[in-house]
C-alpha cells in the first residue's frame, strides 16, 4: 500500500500521480493535507516517552499515522518553497516523529532514528516552474537528510509543467516498486 499525502495547492500532480500508482496494481490511500486540520509538533518530547508512538496532539494527524505506520511507500508532494516544502506538508514531516524509534544510533556516521513498523520506502515530490538551481538543491538535500535520519530508502523528484506521463509513470513504478 502507497500513501500519498499531499498539498493540493500543487494543482492537478497529487491526483495524477496517484492515478499513475494506482495503474500499476498499487492500492493508495491519499490524504490532502491542506484540507486536514493538522496543528505543529510543539516538540514536547512526549511520543518518545510517555505517550510512546502516540502524540498527544488530537487532530487529523490520527486518522494519517496508523496510514503511515503500515504503509509500504510513503508520497509526499508539495510546492517548492525557498528549497524546502510547504507548510501544510512541513506540519505532517513533523509530526511523523512519533512513528519514530525513540532509540537512535548511527549509521554511516550519521545520528538516525528509524521508523517503527514494517519498512517502507520514502518519497518526496516537490512541484514548482522556474526554481533556481539553489531551490533544487535545498529541496533535494531536505529530503536527504529526511530520509537519513528515518533510515528509509527512495527518492525525490521536482516536477514542473513540463513534466510529461513518461515520467509520471516511471515515478509512479519506482514508487509501486514495478
Amino acid at each position: 500500500m502507497a500513501v500519498i499525502i499531499s498539498d493540493n495547492r500543487v494543482k492537478n500532480w497529487s491526483r495524477t500521480l496517484c492515478e499513475a500508482v494506482l495503474h500499476t496494481g498499487t492500492q493508495v490511500i491519499r490524504f490532502a493535507a491542506n484540507r486536514l486540520d493538522i496543528k505543529p509538533c510543539t516538540a514536547c518530547g512526549s511520543c518518545s516517552s510517555k505517550t510512546f508512538g502516540r502524540c498527544v496532539i488530537q487532530d487529523d494527524m490520527q486518522k494519517i499515522l496508523p496510514k503511515i505506520a503500515g504503509c509500504r511507500a510513503l508520497v509526499l508532494i508539495s510546492p517548492v518553497i525557498f528549497g524546502g516544502v510547504g507548510h501544510h506538508i512541513k506540519k505532517v514531516m513533523d509530526r511523523m516523529c512519533a512513528l519514530g524509534d525513540p532509540r537512535y544510533y548511527m549509521n554511516n556516521g550519521e545520528i538516525v532514528k528509524g521508523m517503527s513498523g514494517q519498512r517502507m520506502n520514502y518519497y518526496m515530490v516537490g512541484v514548482g516552474d522556474k526554481l533556481s538551481e539553489a531551490e533544487r538543491s535545498a529541496f533535494f538535500a531536505l529530503y536527504e537528510e529526511n530520509r537519513i535520519i528515518m533510515n528509509v530508502e527512495g527518492i525525490a523528484f521536482i516536477l514542473d509543467s513540463r513534466t510529461n506521463n513518461t515520467l509520471i509513470e516511471a515515478i509512479a513504478k519506482k514508487i509501486a516498486h514495478v
